[in-house]
Parts: structure tokens; sequence; C-alpha cells
């Protein structure tokens, strides 16, 4: 339902609605419209506290040119106009495709021009993961029409990962690990209080991680890989607020990648792949102080 509004939304529609949204989910969104003949001052909106700004490009018909020009002259007017107010450049866009090459590529450009401030990618992934958050009336009300009332059989993030999972599918049959595991951040496992049980089964899921890291080297979209941990990370936050029990919180991870429709055996073993490796990058579960030491059982037991 996100993505079709998405599609036929340009321009100050597109604004309007990435407005709203924002404005719904964080209380110090600042909606900027232009104003006479200050204009928005190369800004769409502003969030106070985390001081990010985001630029809007939605056109009807796609022009590498023209995108090329927009993101030039916002991120250069920002700098000028608005430079002590933000730390985070967020280009929002409305491509289903998600970025494209010239996008990429002037991001990259502007991370290495601009090393003291970070960029963003806000698109349909990241208007899912927001609208998912929303309570159902405000949801409905944005979109404009009323949820079917029907069970969730697929996860938030499922049409997203599923060229990875597909890629592990293949790749994990061909794939022959060395006998020794690659040491996975165990003390991290005993951290976080897994059972034993589960902790023996994430650790041997570990020796398949590395497929994940290539599949992310090999994507056209160097921004892909940090949208899918942005949204692991909060989706992480929301379910540990919710359980206490890290077995728990690790099932309710596989749910929001998979859904809740009982998958295949290969599915769920992808899953949890995909899930060590964000919890190897740190972006899902707690992260032991330096000084922490994992108990003498566990040592023997992981070792």
């Amino acid at each position: 339902m996100v993505r079709a509004k998405l599609s036929e939304l340009h321009s100050q529609g597109f604004e309007s609605f990435f407005h709203s949204l924002m404005q719904l989910r964080y209380p110090d969104f600042v909606p900027v419209r232009t104003q006479g003949r200050l204009g928005d001052l190369s800004a769409d909106g502003l969030t106070i506290n985390n001081r990010k700004l985001y630029a809007c490009y939605a056109p009807e018909t796609y022009d590498a040119s023209e995108i090329r020009r927009k993101f030039t002259k916002d991120l250069a007017g920002a700098l000028e106009k608005r430079g002590d107010e933000f730390d985070t450049f967020v280009f929002v866009h409305n491509d289903l495709r998600g970025v494209g090459p010239v996008v990429s590529s002037e991001l990259s450009k502007a991370r290495t021009a601009h090393p003291s401030i970070a960029f963003e990618v806000f698109g349909a992934a990241r208007f899912i993961q927001e609208m998912c958050r929303l309570e159902v009336p405000d949801a409905e009300d944005l979109l404009g029409q009323e949820f079917p009332a029907e069970e969730t059989v697929s996860g938030v993030e499922l049409r997203d990962l599923a060229p990875l999972l597909d890629e592990l599918r293949e790749k994990r049959a061909q794939a022959r690990p060395p006998g020794a595991i690659s040491p996975p951040p165990r003390n991290k496992l005993e951290y976080n209080g897994f059972s034993v049980d589960l902790r023996d089964e994430l650790v041997q899921r570990m020796k398949y991680v590395p497929l994940v890291e290539a599949y992310y080297q090999q994507r056209n979209d160097p921004f892909e890989r940090d949208e899918a941990a942005a949204a692991f990370h909060v989706e992480y936050q929301r379910i540990s607020q919710e359980h206490e029990d890290p077995d728990e919180v690790f099932y309710q991870l596989q749910q929001y990648v998979l859904g809740n429709k009982a998958p295949s055996r290969k599915r769920y073993v992808d899953a949890q792949v995909i899930l060590m490796y964000f919890f190897g990058e740190c972006e899902i579960f707690k992260v032991p102080p330096k000084d922490w030491q994992p108990s003498d059982d566990y040592t023997e037991v992981a070792g």
C-alpha cells in the first residue's frame, strides 16, 4: 500500500505526504515550506534533536542530469544557508527501484568532500519502516484507505531482503566453509543472555556470514546495506522494549524478516544468517564492555 501511494506522488504532493508522515512520527520534525522570495532556504524539513536536514526529490519523469543538478544545488544551498543547523543530509526520493547510479555517485562524492557530514537516503524501504510505526488510524488516514482485515504473512523487510535471501539459498548450498568456524563475537552472545540451544545454533550460522558481506559488496547501491542496518537497529530497539527474553527478541527479528507464516527450513536458516551478520556488525543486541569476559564454562563450550 505504501509503495502504491509513493508511485502516484510527485513534486509538491510527495513533499506534503513526507511532511505529514514525519510530523506524526517525530515531535521535533519541522516541515519547511517555500515562503515568498526566501524560498525554503534549501531544506524541505529538519529534525531538531538529531540535527538532520531533509531534501525531497520526486519528479514525474527520471532525468539523470536534473537529479545531479538538484542534489548539488540543494547540498550547496544547505551548507551555505543552514550549515549550523544540521549534521546529517538526507536525500528523500520516491523511486521504488532505489537510488540510481547517479545519486549514489553524487552521495559518495559528497561524503568524501564533506567528511564532517553524514549522508542518508530515505526511500521506499524507509517510508514503509516509518509507516509501520504509526498507529493504525493515523496510517490509514495518511494512505487514504483502510487496511485489509487479514493475517500478516510476510515480513516488513521481505520485499527488500528477497534478493539477499534468494542469493543465500543458492550460495549457501555451494559454500564449502572451513572446518573451523570464523570466530563470532562469542562474548556478545553470552553477554546478551541467549539460551545455550539458541547460542549453539547461532554459532553455526556464523560460517555463512561472509556470504552476506559479499552480497552487499557487489551491489550497485552503496547505501543499501546502511538502510537495511538502520531498519534492523530501529526494529531491534522496538522489540527489545516489548520483550525481555533475548531468545524471544531474536525470534521476533526473524519474523520481521520472514513474516509469521511458517518458513521452509532453508529460509529459516538464511534469516538467521542475515541476523548474525548484523549481530556481528553491532546493529542489533547489546555490545559488552571492553573489559567484560565470558565465563569459564562458556569458554569451554564455545571453544
